[in-house]
């Protein structure tokens, strides 16, 4: 059974859903993690054609035996760190040099998460990733509050965290988790307070130490309201759609449990 996972390789044919039905969940989540595997940072298009072609039956199979198919029962269940193995949020590309493998979504028993990613310069190679030693990077932190409203999850942006650091200075779990309660200890009243209001946040957020085309992006991203649906989780896999608006197209995250 092992071998349908192993042998398969992107390029060939689609995949007939009938057939899926035969597949253990495991194997489901294997051929969706081979699939996507090293595609991170592929193009936008790639992303949505290997989404088309490929994904969609797999992600439609895996959404049908969702284990954890209720909003208010998956709250308890996400608990902890996730890493985006794959996704096609258009953000994640908002600024540059984002460390895939050091990007965490951390959620909290008292209604708030935590978006938080590592960029640094000279990411594909040349003369920048030879000088990151003495380059800056930054620590991005976008903090939401999430709620379960009628079954569904609503999620509100409440405050935005940078921190210019060395750029060969990773970012490990630990230190996420400690720069994120750091930041709660801080200010997790007044942003409970915003919470409580219902304003999205406590003021424009300072974006002066990113560059003007990315603090842009970052400012129109952060006051919208996403919507985010749970279609499949377990102990250590979700696949999350969302969106910032209405009219745009559902974006799919592969979240992977780290802790």
């Amino acid at each position: 059974m092992l071998d349908r996972v192993t042998s398969f390789t992107p390029h060939g044919g689609g995949l007939d859903g009938d057939d899926l039905e035969s597949w253990s969940t495991a194997e489901l989540k294997a051929r969706v993690l081979a699939l996507v595997d090293g595609r991170h940072d592929a193009k936008q298009s790639d992303k949505l054609a290997l989404l088309d072609q490929h994904l969609a039956p797999l992600f439609s199979e895996l959404s049908r035996r969702n284990p954890i198919p209720r909003a208010e029962d998956q709250v308890t269940a996400v608990q902890g760190v996730w890493t985006p193995a794959w996704s096609t949020i258009p953000f994640h590309d908002a600024i540059p040099g984002r460390v895939f493998d050091q990007s965490y979504q951390i959620f909290r028993e008292d209604g708030f998460y935590a978006n938080i990613a590592h960029h640094v310069p000279g990411q594909k190679g040349g003369l920048l990733e030879k000088l990151r030693s003495v380059l800056a990077g930054c620590d991005l932190m976008i903090i939401q509050k999430y709620d379960i409203v009628d079954g569904r999850w609503l999620i509100r942006n409440i405050g935005v965290e940078v921190s210019v650091v060395r750029a060969d200075r990773d970012l490990d779990i630990p230190a996420a988790k400690a720069w994120f309660a750091e930041v709660m200890k801080k200010k997790g009243d007044r942003y409970q307070e915003a919470a409580d209001s219902g304003t999205s946040d406590l003021g424009t957020p300072d974006f002066s130490v990113l560059d003007p085309a990315a603090a842009k992006k970052l400012g129109k991203t952060f006051g919208a309201q996403p919507e985010m649906t749970n279609v499949y989780m377990d102990a250590d896999l979700r696949l999350v759609t969302s969106r910032r608006e209405q009219t745009q197209r559902p974006s799919w995250t592969i979240g992977v449990r780290r802790a």
